[in-house]
């Protein structure tokens, strides 16, 4: 991602003192006062739309602020998440690509009951962009960078008309403002000045269908529906995050009508679940790949042989039917589905351990010589693809993995500052709806502290051809382009493991009503309705 800087970053998660579940409302009547609560297998982090990452905290971000332009999440049946005007009614972008004009929508309000307008919009982006401003935020700009190095000014051309020029050619720039890490999303000016940088994330306050209630860490997030809302009303009073670590536990609050949806039930529990009458909701277009990334700065795996030994020795269809229960399908490639740059079926090499094990022995590894590797893994949802099958995969073909369990906020700090020479490997899920999430973690520009490539991967070649695709405003030849990159890294340096793209089964409630798995990780909770 972009030149940003990340080393550094506090990601330490957010105290707050409320005690008990907002006026009201408990979990043993969850539905009853029109209150949707999700038992969510992790805490999230801060909420500050400009300085925070993760997917469990954008479910909050893009329910409680707005943008200029957002995704449209409500239509799930559609193959990737395109942008709806927001707070811009409409936009234009020059012929050159270089000018994107914003008509900025009024009469909207912010949930401390201040104005939006074309100053508000121009503060923000100051925000995270002018050193010189008073409001100006260090972790603010560090998040945004990967989006602001494209700005070259931005122009407030009349009470509600905001413009940027950029200072070269992106056509996905737009839609990575919406995308789950650093998002320019409009905070209250007030709420920042009364509280500050730092603590406004225990305040915030944007324009969105859903207000800020309360939070107290490891135990829930409260919001309620914004009466006075621009758009369409919310459906729900309600809305809460539960955090709950364990399966077990998140297992028994949907069975006992404790919670309304929960993510990460076990897989073998799926059925059972669906025959109980709980609904089992997934979707196949979620632009998200799991999967492995080398640590490209370890003499052990510079060799191409190591890494092509690895992808090779996994059985990924396997993992899909044996392990997932059919909530995911192999995945070999670095672009994900939901973008129009995705390939579907591509597959530049097979499942072969007997040929593992002859490359692993081109290396110098075999029977009296096993390869030793250290993995960090976060401890939510996925260990038991790596338990169960990757280690044992491995291990047939003579690599012996380490696992070293990380909680998951302190394991995404860890992660965004690159892989230690101690390790030799690390995972997670991720993907964008534009096929930029792929430049963002290969880019050679893009290594920590200055973006997401981890693995300190660079081949110039490939960041060639994503410098092409930017450009090119055909999207058709855009897609040549990211699929010449893909073929590149993963047919010629295999340079990470693709493991599969997952469906993301969610567990709901038989009482919850339109709810909308669109394609992202995150989800429109205004549209959802409770029966009665």
């Amino acid at each position: 991602m972009g030149l940003r800087r990340i080393q550094g970053l506090a990601f330490a998660t957010v105290l707050a003192g409320a005690a008990a579940i907002g006026a009201g409302a408990t979990p043993s009547s969850a539905e009853a006062g029109g209150t949707f609560i999700w038992g969510m297998s992790s805490e999230m982090n801060i909420l500050d739309p400009h300085a925070t990452c993760s997917w469990y905290t954008t479910n909050a971000i893009h329910n409680m602020f707005e943008g200029l332009v957002m995704l449209d999440l409500a239509k799930p049946e559609e193959t990737r998440a395109k942008l709806k005007p927001a707070l811009a009614e409409s936009w234009t972008v020059s012929d050159d690509g270089l000018v994107y004009t914003f008509k900025l929508r009024q009469g909207v309000k912010f949930h401390d009951g201040t104005d939006f307008n074309a100053d508000v919009a121009k503060w923000n982006y100051d925000r995270f962009m002018d050193k010189s401003a008073k409001q100006f935020y260090d972790q603010a700009a560090a998040y945004m960078a990967y989006y602001t190095r494209w700005i070259k000014s931005v122009e407030r051309t009349g009470d509600f008309e905001l413009k940027v020029t950029l200072n070269e050619p992106n056509y996905e720039w737009l839609q990575m403002g919406v995308q789950a890490c650093g998002m320019p999303m409009m905070m209250s000016p007030k709420s920042v000045e009364q509280w500050g940088n730092t603590d406004v994330a225990l305040h915030p306050v944007g324009t969105g269908a859903f207000k800020f209630v309360e939070r107290e860490q490891n135990v829930k997030v409260v919001f309620e529906k914004f009466d006075g809302y621009w758009g369409e009303k919310a459906k729900i009073d309600r809305l809460i995050f539960r955090p709950m670590a364990d399966q077990a536990t998140r297992l028994a609050a949907i069975r006992s009508g404790e919670v309304s949806m929960i993510n990460e039930a076990p897989w073998d529990e799926l059925e059972s679940l669906k025959s109980e009458g709980f609904q089992i909701s997934t979707n196949g277009n979620i632009p998200s790949i799991w999967l492995v990334f080398f640590n490209h700065k370890d003499p052990i795996m510079k060799d191409v042989r190591i890494r092509k030994a690895i992808n090779m020795a996994v059985n990924r269809d396997g993992i899909a039917t044996d392990i997932l229960k059919g909530t995911g399908r192999p995945e070999y490639g670095m672009l994900s589905p939901g973008t129009y740059a995705y390939k579907a079926g591509y597959q530049p090499f097979k499942y072969d351990p007997e040929g593992a094990k002859a490359l692993l022995a081109e290396a110098g590894y075999g029977p009296d010589k096993p390869l030793k590797l250290e993995f960090d893994i976060y401890e939510y949802g996925y260990n038991e693809v790596w338990e169960k099958w990757i280690q044992r995969d491995l291990k047939k073909v003579g690599i012996e993995v380490k696992l070293n369990k990380i909680e998951w906020i302190t394991y995404l700090g860890k992660w965004l500052k690159g892989m230690e020479p101690t390790v030799h490997m690390n995972e997670i899920g991720w993907g964008w709806s534009i096929p930029f999430w792929t430049q963002m973690m290969a880019r050679c520009d893009s290594q920590p502290p200055n973006g997401f490539n981890i693995s300190w991967y660079c081949n110039a070649e490939v960041d060639k051809l994503f410098n092409e695709a930017l450009k090119t405003r055909d999207e058709a030849k855009a897609a040549e382009l990211y699929q010449k990159a893909n073929d590149i890294m993963m047919g010629q340096d295999f340079a990470y493991m693709p493991k599969f793209v997952y469906y993301n089964p969610l567990v709901l409630s038989p009482k919850v009503k339109k709810f909308s798995n669109a394609q992202e990780n995150w989800y429109d909770f205004s549209v959802v309705e409770l029966a009665e």
